[in-house]
């Protein structure tokens, strides 16, 4: 076992002890300083990305409507308006059963 005799050593004694203080002191402050800028930077942060969200969700509720077309009569020279929704698929508008191609076998 070691054992440091603190009476006898004079390193822990007059200037070196003081400006060994002062180094402690320095450091701490800085230490602290650092921490508050870290926070700062932190609430910042999460105040931005608040607005950033609550832009998001205002737009996200006046974002346009796609106009829906409504089913208006057949023109006048036979032809019905169609509109691609997806892949193969098409809807009609202008015609109904009741006016459209004869649908009877036969």
């Amino acid at each position: 076992m070691i054992r440091v005799d603190f009476r006898s050593s004079p390193s822990l004694r007059g200037p070196k002890a003081v400006l060994a203080v002062l180094a402690a002191v320095a450091g701490l402050l800085l230490a602290a300083v650092a921490a508050l800028f870290a926070a700062a930077t932190v609430v910042v942060v999460a105040v931005v990305g608040t607005a950033l969200l609550g832009l998001a969700a205002v737009a996200g509720r006046f974002r346009r409507q796609p106009v829906r077309r409504t089913a208006g009569p057949m023109r006048d020279d036979g032809v019905i308006e169609a509109h691609r929704v997806g892949g193969h698929q098409w809807v009609a508008y202008g015609w109904s059963d009741s006016n459209g191609p004869d649908t009877r076998a036969g």
